[in-house]
């Protein structure tokens, strides 16, 4: 947890917030902090400052806030269309997109995509919110993600809200056929569409192409969606 991250629960009283749970216990436990550190602090979708600890124990820690000057970095114009993953990788990409930085993504079917994931207790929205507040606190920002979910890739594709999002985009597609090599920090808005574990069918890979995508490859390994994603993030988008 690199930011003390603090949501519409939090009720602090003339400045001074009491804090339990699992944000006690870490920074207690792990960040090891006492009475007289300071912790970076945020305010869910608002600006960044600090925390003065005044007690600490692994079941509460006493905080007086200070002042929320900063802004939170700015948010990453890279836009991941992605095939619905698994539970487990579903997770670990809601958090790398928080994380991140990542303004928008879009999760979407395909036809290797079970339709039980779907279904998942991953999918609720008190489980998405959860992974996206713990990658906000790793990724020490505030800015939550703007995340949309179309089943149907095949629908989506021939949507008008589809031909708006590519647009005015620089359209590429994460699969070896026809590809060439991944460039290398783009400017501006770049929507990359990443397919599910078997990859997606010839005919979806088409579909994309005749719809302006571009195939690029970021090397001969094959990755899990979460690693695909993260890859892609650090060599698409400008630092």
């Amino acid at each position: 947890m690199n930011l003390l991250l603090l949501t519409e629960n939090d009720k602090p009283e003339n400045h001074i917030l009491k804090i339990s749970g699992r944000r006690a216990e870490h920074i207690y436990c792990v960040l090891r902090a006492k009475a007289g550190d300071k912790l970076r602090t945020g305010v869910l979708k608002g600006n960044l400052g600090t925390a003065l600890i005044l007690e600490a124990t692994k079941k509460e820690v006493t905080v007086q806030l200070d002042d929320f000057p900063l802004p939170p970095p700015e948010q990453k114009d890279l836009i991941p269309l992605i095939a619905l993953p698994r539970p487990q990788s579903f997770k670990k990409t809601l958090h790398f997109i928080a994380s991140s930085g990542i303004r928008k993504a879009i999760f979407t079917g395909a036809d290797k995509v079970e339709k039980s994931y779907w279904k998942s207790s991953a999918m609720t929205p008190e489980a998405i919110q959860e992974e996206l507040l713990l990658g906000l606190e790793q990724g020490g920002t505030t800015r939550m993600p703007e995340l949309l979910f179309r089943p149907s890739l095949k629908h989506f594709m021939a949507s008008e809200e589809f031909r708006t999002l590519t647009a005015d985009a620089v359209c590429l597609i994460a699969h070896p056929r026809d590809a060439q090599k991944c460039p290398a920090q783009l400017p501006g808005k770049v929507v990359c569409a990443i397919g599910p574990e078997g990859g997606y069918r010839e005919e979806e890979v088409t579909a994309f192409q005749n719809a302006g995508f571009q195939c690029v490859e970021i090397g001969q390994h094959i990755l899990r969606v979460e690693f695909a994603l993260s890859c892609l993030y650090g060599r698409l988008v400008p630092f």
